[in-house]
């Protein structure tokens, strides 16, 4: 069984520590690429799932904020840096872009 099938099977009264279980397992296992690779997936399969309007969505959404407080709790200097590298960007992104004199 997939991790992706194993967030919808955790009853909704055991999700809070059914989460944590999943987190640490696939931390033990690979570490932050794994949880990289847990990120991604979650994140492809509720962005697919808000778009059709399934109620599932809203679980997924509950495991990507139960994942960033997890990297909060174990990696904050990594947390920390991709805070500061979004703000950036979304700095950058704000400014207007120069066009060339033609």
């Amino acid at each position: 069984m997939t991790n992706i099938q194993r967030l919808f099977r955790a009853p909704k009264a055991a999700l809070p520590a059914e989460m944590l279980n999943l987190l640490i397992e696939v931390d033990n296992r690979e570490g932050l690429r794994g949880l990289d690779r847990l990120e991604a997936e979650i994140r492809y399969a509720e962005r697919r799932l808000r778009r059709s309007g399934h109620p599932q969505a809203a679980r997924l959404n509950l495991w990507l904020r139960a994942l960033s407080a997890y990297r909060e709790a174990y990696y904050p200097r990594r947390s920390f840096l991709k805070r500061l590298f979004r703000r950036r960007t979304a700095h950058s992104a704000a400014l207007p872009s120069r066009q060339l004199a033609g």
